[in-house]
């Protein structure tokens, strides 16, 4: 396994999860939705893992597990030149076609979305909104 920018704590947790996740015991991921086969994201990575067997599922555990991670990539290990990556990033830019990879978002952001787009508006909001619908005058 290779590291690059862990601290001794994270990468202690990344390993527990990391054997969670490959013995199938890790907790599911954010939805399926939230998951993208054959995308990546750019940018804001702060840390890289390259674990055998590693799953995209097991780099959702790690990143939900990681309070820094918004959301991650996985690459397949023909991509890498070793073993498949997990890359954790402290961001969820937006995604762009990738094959040979996955990425997602990480648990907390994606029901953030998901509460965010089931409150009603603002008072604030509503005039906004209703001009918005009106369109130009």
């Amino acid at each position: 396994m290779t590291r690059r920018g862990m601290t001794g704590r994270s990468l202690t947790a990344a390993l527990v999860l990391a054997g969670f996740a490959l013995t199938g015991l890790a907790a599911t991921p954010a939805l399926a939705d939230d998951i993208l086969e054959g995308h990546a994201r750019r940018g804001s990575v702060y840390q890289t893992l390259a674990i055998d067997n590693l799953t995209p599922r097991a780099c959702a555990a790690i990143c939900d597990a990681d309070g820094s991670c918004q959301s991650w990539v996985w690459t397949r290990a023909e991509l890498t030149g070793s073993g498949p990556a997990c890359s954790l990033l402290s961001a969820a830019p937006t995604p762009y076609r990738a094959p040979g990879r996955v990425t997602g978002l990480s648990q907390a952001i994606a029901n953030r979305i998901k509460a965010a787009a089931e409150r009603p508006p603002s008072e604030r909001e509503i005039p906004a909104l209703r001009a918005t619908l009106d369109g130009p005058r």
